[in-house]
């Protein structure tokens, strides 16, 4: 940046003034007549020894700059105030590294106790620095690996000036209970379409329908109108189940995607007006690491620049609708498993209004109904006596 002077020249004959500058390469930028007997002129800071020397009887005086040299000035006029303020932003830089508090969450006190105890041994604890994330992802592994019998998981989160440890623990494997008599009942209302019987006696043939709680495989096994013998039924039941699905859809349609590109950006924020160098035209801001005042409504900081692109588009009904179809499939699918699958589907009603379509769709799925319900062998034996 060059640096330049606004100077007032005050005398008689301005002219032979503007003349001698010329003989002395004193380049004017730019020259103001305020009368004829001052002028305010702009040159080069360079070329102000030079004015100084040829003034003769002519007064001239400084009124102005700008450029890099008014930068300067106010940096030296203003000295004591930046030392202050660069000594205050490094005091609380230094601050915001400070751990003021750790928060262990979980449900057993005892557990905490004993993840704070290992945690000093890591320096976390209140008035120690604050490790960066590798140090942290270290210190997790150690603490799984020390605690591996009752701890599930654990996060370690930076908050400000504090961290929050958040712990799942293991859950103790409760011995199984030995179901020994059982049947194969229906979870759902459907048609039958196929049994898959490992063990127990079928009772019910293919396509008829059940209802909810039916048996389907018995865990009582008969020979002709006696019962021979009681086990513990086990197989797969599929059924024809029928389920809707009521979808609304937007002729005029937006939606927001992110894509990969992220970017660290300092930031001032004053009130809820926030002042940054964008990278991107649209953007979610996330806040990285920030300095904020508790009296004045200031924050300053570093926060994360996560692209988005926002999708706008305008749908036909025809296409509107082949898309709430689609999203009505999928809603469908969602509740399948893996053997399971939409056999047929039909739209029940169909209607726009408001900008939107509303369809009504009807599906068949193949679905897996069976589940295994426990029975108790003396209580049959009891109700046949009585």
């Amino acid at each position: 940046m060059n640096s330049y002077l606004i100077i007032s020249v005050k005398g008689r004959n301005i002219s032979n003034f503007l003349h001698k500058c010329k003989k002395n390469n004193i380049d004017i930028l730019k020259i103001n007549n305020i009368s004829h007997k001052q002028i305010i002129i702009k040159i080069n800071e360079t070329d102000y020894e030079k004015l100084v020397k040829i003034k003769s009887y002519y007064k001239i005086e400084v009124i102005n700059s700008n450029g890099l040299i008014k930068y300067k000035e106010l940096i030296k006029n203003n000295k004591i105030l930046i030392i202050c303020l660069v000594i205050g932003f490094l005091f609380l830089v230094f601050l915001s590294n400070i751990i003021f508090e750790v928060k262990i969450i979980s449900n057993d006190n005892d557990l905490n106790k004993k993840v704070a105890k290992e945690l000093k041994n890591y320096n976390i604890e209140k008035y120690k620095l604050k490790k960066n994330y590798n140090e942290i992802q270290e210190i997790k592994d150690k603490l799984l690996k020390k605690f591996k019998n009752t701890i599930e998981w654990i996060e370690i989160t930076d908050i400000g000036t504090k961290y929050e440890v958040k712990i799942v623990q293991r859950k103790k494997n409760n011995k199984i209970k030995e179901i020994k008599y059982s049947n194969i009942v229906a979870k759902k209302s459907g048609v039958i379409k196929s049994i898959y019987a490992q063990s127990g006696q079928k009772i019910v043939d293919l396509n008829t329908y059940v209802n909810k709680g039916d048996v389907i495989i018995s865990g009582i096994i008969m020979k002709g109108e006696e019962e021979k013998d009681y086990v513990r039924a086990k197989g797969k039941v599929f059924a024809e189940v029928w389920y809707t699905a009521n979808i609304e859809f937007p002729l005029k349609y937006t939606e927001k995607k992110y894509t990969n590109n992220n970017a660290k950006r300092l930031y001032i924020k004053l009130n809820n007006k926030y002042i940054t160098n964008n990278k991107f035209k649209e953007y979610e801001r996330k806040t990285y690491k920030n300095l904020k005042s508790n009296i004045v409504p200031f924050e300053f900081g570093i926060e994360l620049q996560r692209e988005v692109k926002i999708i706008n588009d305008t749908y036909s009904i025809k296409e509107a609708k082949k898309k709430a179809i689609e999203k009505a499939k999928e809603k469908i699918l969602q509740i399948l498993d893996k053997d399971e699958y939409i056999i047929d589907e039909n739209i029940l009603n169909f209607s726009e209004k408001n900008s939107k379509i509303e369809l009504n769709m009807f599906f068949s799925c193949y679905i897996q109904i069976g589940k295994e319900e426990e029975f108790n062998k003396d209580d049959i034996i009891n109700q046949k006596k009585e």
